[in-house]
């Protein structure tokens, strides 16, 4: 596998678009098409938060079919807590975009990202739907990517080559994520597309695997939204077709998952006022459920985090934040290191220079490992620590 420059259309027989339809303010890009150019397998892992808005309902009916051509993505607006209204909304954009591109309405997948409990300004958005589709092409993925930003930094794009079965194949995505972010699903919106052919079915399979190791292993706030959404588009323009537990299979689900890391990690980079990110690590877990809610109750707690951004390893509050978790394990057996460095052993803290504890938290991404000589389950998160930048972006959302 070979890291490439390039996003969602790295791939063979995809073309991308992002302009400004007024949604926020100041005419940022705001509305992102992605188009395959053939029928394309289609699959996606939604949000579990019982409040979804319109363009999730939508999308999760249409994914039922395993088939689409064209992503439709706004930011600025969430189209959520709009009850049927925002339903009507998001499917008229739909049904325009469908119009623009010479397809059926439910070939058209949706999403959308921003305030929670406005409507779309549907008559904006309308008159720029023709403009977006003709700005298609492969070389405006960096456009979409901007466009489907909402507090994010800077856009979140990449894409992987391989050889399966003697022929090239490649796989691309973007993503935004940088408040809101909670695996449950991850609180995120991403594009996945790729050459290869391949039944839906396993696709939806090797996804929401991908997405069990690596959106569901980031954190950088503990909050879960109302639109997290994945979709995944196959076109089969490679000419290579990926069958079920075959070595190809094996190699293009290796390749998922490492995109979808090199994705979630940007997210968590890009975190709201993040300085430092922190990988948790537990081992010798009853099993490896119990360790990723261990891992889980770590990285999201507050008193952590703002451990980590106040650089002073107070492992108190990791260890509380361990005993928090439905973890069972003798608290007497507990080891907790931060980087090489031993800070509890035999569930007592041991005592390190100041110098020493300053230093261990001072590096941009920091390891916290977690030992419960329970078991042999593991479990794994990233996350990043929690500053007073965050709260000044939260305490009124930015539009």
């Amino acid at each position: 596998m070979n890291w490439i420059p390039g996003g969602v259309t790295a791939a063979a027989g995809f073309r991308a678009a992002g302009v400004s339809a007024g949604i926020k303010r100041g005419r940022k890009p705001d509305l992102a098409l992605i188009v395959s150019d053939a029928p394309a397998a289609a699959a996606g892992v939604l949000t579990t938060n019982r409040i979804l808005a319109a363009p999730v309902l939508i999308s999760r009916q249409r994914l039922r079919r395993g088939v689409a051509r064209a992503i439709l993505i706004n930011s600025g607006c969430a189209n959520c807590l709009t009850g049927a209204a925002g339903g009507e909304d998001a499917r008229a954009l739909g049904r325009a975009a469908a119009r623009a591109l010479g397809l059926k309405e439910r070939d058209i997948l949706l999403a959308s990202t921003g305030i929670i409990g406005r409507r779309l300004p549907v008559p904006r958005i309308l008159r720029v739907i023709p403009q977006l589709a003709q700005a298609l092409s492969r070389r405006h993925h960096e456009a979409a990517a901007q466009a489907i930003l909402t507090t994010d930094l800077r856009g979140k794009e990449a894409a992987l080559e391989t050889t399966i079965a003697g022929r090239r194949c490649r796989i691309g995505g973007m993503a935004k994520g940088a408040g809101m972010i909670a695996p449950s699903m991850a609180t995120m919106l991403c594009v996945l597309t790729t050459d290869v052919e391949i039944a839906p079915e396993l696709l939806r399979r090797l996804l929401r695997e991908a997405a069990s190791r690596t959106f569901n292993r980031i954190s950088v706030d503990g909050e879960m939204s109302t639109n997290d959404t994945v979709f995944a588009l196959a076109g089969g323009r490679a000419r290579v077709t990926i069958r079920a537990s075959s070595a190809g299979s094996r190699r293009f689900a290796a390749m998922l998952q490492a995109l979808t890391q090199r994705l979630a990690t940007l997210i968590v980079e890009d975190g709201e006022g993040a300085a430092r990110l922190m990988e948790v690590e537990v081992l010798g877990a009853r099993t490896d459920d119990e360790a990723q809610a261990c891992a889980r109750q770590v990285a999201c707690s507050p008193l952590v985090k703002t451990m980590l951004a106040g650089g002073d390893p107070n492992v108190g509050r990791i260890a509380a934040a361990v005993g928090a978790s439905p973890a069972r394990f003798d608290p007497s057996a507990l080891e907790v290191a931060i980087g090489s460095t031993p800070v509890v052993s035999g569930g007592v803290a041991l005592r390190v220079g100041k110098s020493l504890a300053r230093a261990l938290l001072k590096p941009p991404r920091v390891t916290v490992r977690i030992h419960l000589h329970a078991g042999r389950g593991r479990g794994r998160m990233l996350t990043c620590d929690l500053t007073e930048a965050y709260v000044r972006i939260n305490a009124r959302y930015p539009t």
